[in-house]
């Protein structure tokens, strides 16, 4: 700091250095605010005793230090080197407590009597012993910091300066508890000390200050809005210089207090003391209104602390008539000051503020602080708090508030609204911190101590929880009681929606009511008069859900859901509404637009921080990239959902995410990993809601991959069972019939294979759903060879303008085979090469196809209706057979036979089984002389020896 306008203080200071090396030694102390100047003033002054020849001793003592013996003095000791003069001062510790006899003085800070008289002139003789040699000067910084033993040594060479050539000099901050001290008080009445105030700068020494930095300057600063913010302060006047010259820089004029005027408030207020700094943070938190309450009153100190604490602050320029000079610096101490941690006095503001009328969002961080306040106005207060940080998406500010309410409060029936609130904000975070609250809120509803719309919400966090009974008893509640309606003009619809879709087998007698009620006039996506626009929107999606799920739907699916998305935020209900038009997208097939509309619902809530919405449509994404064929995304999506929400806090709903991992895991062939995902618990209530189904649905495709056919087809049936019970068998839903077939194929159950198959094209007829393409798919392995192409190229089709890049992956293998079985081995390899890329973009490590990997160009395929040519296997050889024995013939492994054909080893064995019967062998090597493979191409090609055994490379 460039020292100004301080040649006053520096001649007296001279004038006391010439008296102490005449022999008459002296004292001062240099009192003043922080941020004066007093240390620059002491250090000029050192600057200007250096040519006198005085040995210059200097001490800096700090708070961090006051309680250590001899700190302040053992600095100006080893300042010039003087334990070396025969005298060591930090061995001189006290003796230990109990020991060294009474005190030297009653008050705070006294010191043992033997420190007294033993250590204390050892000390000090060092000080006279160099006074006898030429002048000292023993100079503390920030003396109202120093430690008792250190402030003994200074009063004894001050009773003593009459006979030495000592000058000491004490800088202390004014505004401190120091200033009514003891060891004060007895230094100033020594007719050797004096006192030398160092006081804000005038308008004179402003305008030096500017002139100093006038330099490169496009225009004179305006002097008094300088001297008005700075208050004289020369810290705070350089701050505010330097402000100034970076807001010129970038085209501002004028002083405006920024970022170097805040780390000088946060410096001034370091150094003070903590009554001042208290003192600062009240005044910034009350604001206006800090003149209705005293600071002492409020702080619990003395009025005489108080106002010390108050001339501190307009001292260092902080404030002018009790007022913050600038609402930055007020900022500035809200921002950068510690709050004190006193839940008294956080009590205290808080009935300033609501005296005064201060609203509830700055009432509830003083009570959030205070823990609890024994006020009737606090709990509405808390409460109203807590709805507008929901409102503002900050849940954790909104729990914050609704846990000191839950603590304050006494009343049974308002502890209930508590509860409900606390389940509200819980479930947008993680509703494992909720459901705590359930048990006490559903025994209250038989009892009548909840309100019909507290009822309705709390079915819906029953249903989460996989409660559905309780659900329905409280819902028969409120039904009794005549709740239909409040005055939202809602009612019980949505509930009664979420009952009939969450979980139809349960209530299923709901389903005609929503079919038959407002739904039916908005499912052709329709406007309900009366309705806020967040209500009518809901009403729409549901609709449109229900329409879909129910097959009644009609019009443009994905225009309607497009325009429901469009008007979707994720605040407290309205993303509802967007989880079921994506629902809607998804089980009608628009995946692209679902991907889209997924993306952005997902960054909206990251955006506005509700977990619980980010992990929903994080396992929403999921199965889209499922059915996309985008495996690495969908498990990354699935992780999200189950990472930003724990499991424990999905309740019922857990089994989707689980469903999405497991699933990209066993199609990935990671099985090891996809056990892992089966012992995440899944409570028995989520196989009462779809997604249980979507879980039977994935588990039953890892026990197909894990070789577990049946374990699979149980799987498979029971979500046929399930689906046919709860009147929701969707295939774009659950696709089970086509997968079930598989596993029958597998299985050689040829006749259950086409059986479920045909009932599934039934289902969907002529329309180009991607499900109509897997059932063709399947199907094709059970036609007639001429006829595979056909439908392979049907289905292909199909899944191709859908984007069901797996399952067009898995016909396009197919496909290969086809025109293998009927000798087109050119069209075999490109159908090969496209599926083994459709796999690797899939996610999926698929392996080289070989176009015509029995050799089919020499030999004569055989053919279902009649006998083969000489020497080769009879008709009743399914295709899937002839492929499995053919390959075991050229001496593929079963892991390589499984590699190439895209079926488990356990299905390779199960072909290989029946293969044996129907050629009549008995083991592995007799299938060569059967079946004669082309004995020109023994190896795989291309691949070598060793561990490369393990790929067919294709053409």
């Amino acid at each position: 700091m460039k020292l100004v306008e301080r040649d006053t203080e520096l001649s007296v200071l001279e004038g006391l250095l010439d008296a102490c090396a005449a022999g008459r030694g002296g004292a001062v102390v240099v009192g003043g605010a922080v941020g004066s100047g007093k240390t620059a003033l002491l250090r000029a002054f050192r600057e200007r005793a250096a040519p006198t020849g005085a040995l210059w001793l200097q001490a800096t003592a700090a708070a961090a230090e006051k309680d250590v013996p001899l700190r302040a003095a053992g600095q100006l000791l080893r300042t010039a080197e003087l334990a070396g003069e025969g005298a060591e001062p930090v061995v001189w510790l006290p003796p230990p407590a109990g020991g060294g006899g009474a005190p030297v003085r009653a008050a705070a800070g006294a010191i043992p009597a033997e420190v007294a008289v033993n250590v204390v002139p050892r000390v000090c003789g060092i000080l006279f012993a160099q006074a006898r040699k030429r002048p000292v000067v023993v100079c503390i910084d920030d003396v109202h910091q120093a430690d008792a033993y250190s402030l003994e040594c200074v009063l004894y060479v001050v009773r003593r300066l009459a006979v030495s050539r000592i000058l000491v000099v004490l800088g202390e901050s004014s505004g401190t508890a120091w200033e009514g001290s003891p060891v004060r008080r007895e230094l100033l009445r020594g007719p050797a000390c004096r006192f030398l105030h160092v006081g804000p700068l005038p308008r004179d020494g402003v305008v030096a200050m500017l002139a100093a930095g006038q330099k490169g300057r496009r225009s004179a600063p305006p002097v008094p809005e300088f001297h008005r913010l700075s208050g004289g302060s020369p810290l705070l006047m350089e701050a505010l210089l330097d402000d100034y010259a970076d807001a010129e820089r970038s085209g501002g004029a004028g002083p405006v207090p920024g970022e170097a005027y805040e780390r000088a408030v946060a410096q001034c207020l370091s150094r003070s003391d903590d009554v001042t700094r208290r003192t600062a943070w009240l005044l910034a938190v009350l604001g206006e209104r800090a003149a209705h309450g005293g600071p002492a009153e409020l702080l619990g100190v003395s009025r005489q602390a108080g106002e010390r604490a108050l001339c501190a602050l307009h001292d260092m320029g902080l404030l002018a008539d009790g007022r913050f000079r600038h609402e930055a610096g007020r900022t500035a101490v809200l921002r950068r000051a510690e709050p004190p941690r006193s839940a008294r006095l956080e009590a205290r503001v808080a009935q300033v503020l609501y005296e005064h009328g201060a609203p509830a969002t700055a009432l509830a961080r003083h009570l959030v602080a205070a823990e609890t306040v024994d006020a009737p106005w606090a709990l509405p207060v808390l409460l109203e708090a807590a709805e507008a940080a929901l409102a503002r998406d900050e849940v954790g500010t909104a729990l914050d508030c609704l846990r000191v309410a839950r603590d304050s409060c006494a009343d049974e029936q308002q502890l209930l609204e508590v509860r409900l609130a606390l389940v509200r904000a819980g479930w947008r975070v993680d509703p494992s911190t909720a459901v705590r609250h359930l048990s006490a809120l559903t025994e209250a509803a038989p009892a009548g101590r909840l309100s019909a719309r507290a009822m309705r919400e709390l079915v819906g966090h029953l249903l989460w929880f996989g409660r559905a009974d309780d659900a329905l008893e409280v819902l028969r509640i409120v039904e009794e009681e005549g709740g239909e309606e409040d005055c939202t003009g809602v009612g019980l619809e949505p509930v009664r929606f979420w009952f009939a879709y969450g979980y139809p087998g349960l209530a299923g007698k709901y389903r005609a009511e929503v079919a038959a009620g407002p739904y039916r006039g908005t499912a052709t996506g329709a406007r309900t008069p009366g309705l806020t626009p967040e209500q009518d929107t809901q009403q729409r999606a549901l609709a449109l859900m229900a329409s879909v799920l129910d097959q009644r739907v009609t019009g443009d699916v994905t225009g309607r859901a497009e325009r429901i998305l469009q008007e979707t935020r994720p605040e407290d209900r309205t993303p509802a509404a967007g989880l079921a038009a994506l629902v809607a997208l998804i089980v009608a097939d628009g995946l692209p637009e679902a991907a889209r509309w997924c993306e952005i619902l997902l960054a909206e809530a990251r955006e506005h921080r509700t977990p619980m919405w980010q992990s929903l449509f994080a396992s929403a994404k999921a199965f889209i990239e499922i059915r996309l064929g985008e495996l690495a995304a969908a498990e990354e999506s699935a992780h999200t959902a189950l990472t930003v929400v724990p499991p424990e806090g999905w309740g019922a709903a857990v089994a989707a995410p689980v469903a999405a991992l497991l699933y990209t895991k066993a199609a990935t062939g990671r099985l090891d990993e996809a056990v892992a995902h089966l012992k995440v618990p899944v409570p028995d209530a989520a196989f009462r809601t779809p997604a249980g189904l979507l879980y039977l649905w994935a588990r039953g495709h890892y026990q197909l991959a894990a070789g577990r056919p049946y374990a699979a087809l149980e799987d498979f049936h029971r979500c046929g069972d399930l689906m046919a019970r709860w009147r929701l068998d969707l295939s774009g839903l659950v696709p089970w019939r086509t997968d079930a077939a598989q596993v029958h194929v597998a299985l050689g159950d040829d006749r259950r294979a086409r059986d479920l198959l045909e009932e599934e094209l039934v289902r969907t007829g002529r329309r180009p759903l991607w499900t109509r393409g897997a059932a063709l798919r399947v199907l094709a392995s059970l036609a007639e060879r001429a006829d595979r192409p056909r439908l392979l190229g049907e289905a292909m089709d199909i899944l191709q303008r859908g984007g069901h890049r797996l399952e067009l992956a898995y016909a396009m293998a197919e496909l290969s085979y086809s025109y293998w079985d009927v000798n087109d081995d050119s069209r075999a390899r490109i159908a090969a090469r496209k599926a083994q890329q459709l796999m690797r973009e899939c996610g999926i490590k698929a392996p080289v196809l070989k176009a015509s990997p029995v050799g089919a160009a020499s030999a004569c395929p055989p053919e279902r209706s009649g006998a083969g040519c000489a020497g080769h296997p009879p008709a009743e050889l399914s295709g899937a057979e002839l492929r499995v024995a053919t390959l075991a013939a050229r001496g593929y492994t079963n892991r390589q036979i499984a590699a190439a054909l895209f079926i488990t080893i356990s299905t390779v064995e199960q072909h290989l089984t029946r293969a044996y019967r129907k050629l009549g062998v008995q083991r592995r090597t007799d299938l060569a002389t059967r079946l004669e493979p082309d004995r020109e191409d023994t190896g795989l090609d291309g691949c070598g020896d060793g561990a490369q055994r393990d790929c067919l490379r294709a053409g």
